[in-house]
């Protein structure tokens, strides 16, 4: 009934601290448009072609989809930002607060994707194009 080996722990499904560490990385890298221009973009890119063959599916994922959703945000910046060259009078004026609704988003999903990366999940934007 009672066996006196000692009993084997059980082995981990889930990513390593390490691989979620970097997933998570690459969400949170997607903020860096408040102080670097196209920093969003390219926190993402790096992580992913550099990390995912180093330490996984999980981390290329992740990374994949970060850079996806922040491809998506910079196209419907520039196209709110399109808004205050058009001739059409007072179409300027839906452009600023389109643009901080976008960056009040993008703040606000990097953050959700970041928490639920950090718990072992690959998070999904919604609305997100996805060409790579």
């Amino acid at each position: 009934m009672y066996s006196d080996a000692p009993s084997t722990p059980p082995l981990p499904t889930g990513p390593t601290k390490q691989q979620r560490n970097w997933a998570m990385l690459a969400h949170l890298c997607g903020m860096a448009f408040l102080t670097i221009p196209l920093g969003n973009i390219v926190g993402p890119l790096l992580i992913w072609q550099i990390k995912r063959e180093e330490l996984g599916e999980f981390v290329g994922a992740s990374a994949r989809e970060a850079l996806n959703f922040q491809f998506t945000f910079v196209v419907l910046v520039v196209f709110a930002a399109s808004f205050m060259i058009l001739p059409i009078p007072g179409i300027y004026l839906l452009s600023w607060p389109l643009m901080t609704v976008l960056s009040l988003a993008n703040v606000y999903l990097c953050c959700m994707a970041a928490i639920e990366t950090n718990a072992g999940d690959v998070y999904r934007y919604p609305y997100a194009l996805r060409p790579f």
